[in-house]
Formats: C-alpha cells, structure tokens, sequence
C-alpha cells in the first residue's frame, strides 16, 4: 500500500529509542523525511548510528533537547525551520512521568508531569498548526497510554496527564479539521518498552520475582496472551499519518493487545 507521504517532514518527539524510534524507522521507510530529538545525546547518537545502519543516512536530522521546557520545545522548532519550510507531521511523545500513589508524590512531581506530558504537547503543537494551516496538510498524533482510557493502578500522574492530552487533542481537531489536519492519539498498551522493563524490575524488587518472569506474567492475562512489540504500534501511527487515514480525527486508538476492555 502507498501511504502518500514519501518527502513530507515529520518531527518525532522522544525518539531515541523505545516507541519514538520505532515510529521514526517507520516514517524513514515511507520515505518521509525525519527529525529525531532525545534529552540524552548519548541516546540521541546511538540512534542516529543505527538509523544510518538502516541506510537513511541523508533522510534524518538529529536534536539534543529537553521538551520538558518552554526552551526545549521553541529551540526543537526552530531547528525544524531551520532544515524546511514545511512540518507535515507532528509526533507528540515522552516518557512516562513518575510512579506513584498520591501518598507518595508530591506537588513537585505533579508540576513536572505537567510540564513534560501536557504542556510540551500544547506548545509545540500550537507552534506547528500555523504551518500546517498554510499548507491546508498536517498529521498531529500524540502517544499518551492506555492510563488515558483506564487508570492504572500506582501511575497517577499518567493516568492525569495523559487523559488531559486527549482532552486537549480532542478539541483542536473539531477546530482544524476543515484545514485537512488530522489529530488523533495512540495509546499503547503493555509494549515492551524500557517503561515496561523499568515497571517490570519494580514489581520484581516488590515480589522477589525473576524480572523475566514478571515480564511474561505482564502478557499472560492479555486475550492476544504476550506483550506487544514496538514496532507492531509504529505501523499504527504511520498509518494516521498518511492520505490513506484522511477520513480519522479526534480519536483515540488502542494498540494493547486487548487489554482495555470498554467498547468504545
């Protein structure tokens, strides 16, 4: 199937490693042009060494940046200006804020899942909606979780911000999609992720469990019966990106195996 998206931009927020590069592998192979960023320059250069392994040595830009700042988000910008005059794509992603029950967060904690999973999205995605509006074109897809649709128990931060991302993405693409831009969220479930293997050694140090051990039990009670893989959820995202997925905005799509049990 052709996407239709060969030579369009895409910035892929936290894609150095985990989803974020699996989605940038996934755009790379449709020929789009990408911009990875990570907050960790030793990340950031292992990334870019293996994306040139893949033979897209000239379809790539790299940028060290921390979007959990205003600075971060406004300097990833203008990097992208600096490299095209058009952003088509937008991937809104990050790392999950920290674990916890409300005993044992604090406001600190809060304001910086605030910062790093709502207030990034909001400002970049308001920087990029100009350009695209101009080209009558954009793709806006942000990651959040599952947590989004089902809290999950000992993550409340995520279960907070990343329902607050769909709140958010959900009213500006009643507001843009006249301008043929699309915004949608992805919400992965348990996908073996360097998340899932933090989570995964916490519960082992809780249990006295091997790691391995818990890392199987996290798949056995999904009806598909395994964790998922990276890339099976950044064939998902690319599609919401292409012409093909013209007629899809303002929703929100699990890729988890089944474990979300609403019907809706």
């Amino acid at each position: 199937m052709n996407l239709e998206i060969e030579n369009k931009f895409a910035i892929v927020c936290a894609s150095s490693k985990g989803l974020g590069f699996a989605i940038a592998n996934s755009l790379l192979n449709e020929g789009v042009k990408v911009l990875i960023c990570s907050s960790k320059k030793t990340s950031l250069d292992e990334a870019s060494s293996q994306l040139i392994n893949n033979g897209f040595q000239n379809n790539f830009y790299t940028y060290h940046a921390d979007l959990s700042s205003t600075e971060g988000v406004v300097g990833l910008f203008k990097f992208a200006l600096s490299k095209t005059i058009n952003i088509d794509i937008l991937i809104n992603n990050c790392g999950g804020p920290d674990p916890g029950d409300i005993e044992e967060l604090n406001e600190s904690q809060l304001d910086e899942a605030i910062n790093k999973n709502l207030k990034s999205t909001f400002t970049l995605t308001k920087l990029v909606l100009p350009i695209m509006q101009n080209n009558n074109w954009g793709r806006i897809i942000n990651i959040t979780s599952s947590s989004a649709k089902q809290p999950i128990d000992g993550l409340l931060l995520s279960n907070i911000t990343r329902a607050a991302v769909t709140g958010f993405a959900k009213s500006i693409s009643n507001q843009y999609a006249k301008y043929n831009i699309l915004v949608n969220n992805v919400l992965p479930g348990r996908i073996i992720t360097n998340r899932i293997i933090e989570l995964a050694e916490k519960k082992a140090k809780e249990t006295g469990k091997p790691i391995e051990m818990v890392l199987d039990s996290m798949g056995n009670d999904l009806p598909i019966g395994r964790l998922g893989k990276p890339d099976e959820f950044a064939s998902m995202v690319t599609f919401l990106c292409s012409e093909k997925a013209s007629y899809i905005t303002g929703n929100s799509i699990n890729i988890d195996g089944g474990l979300i049990k609403s019907i809706f």
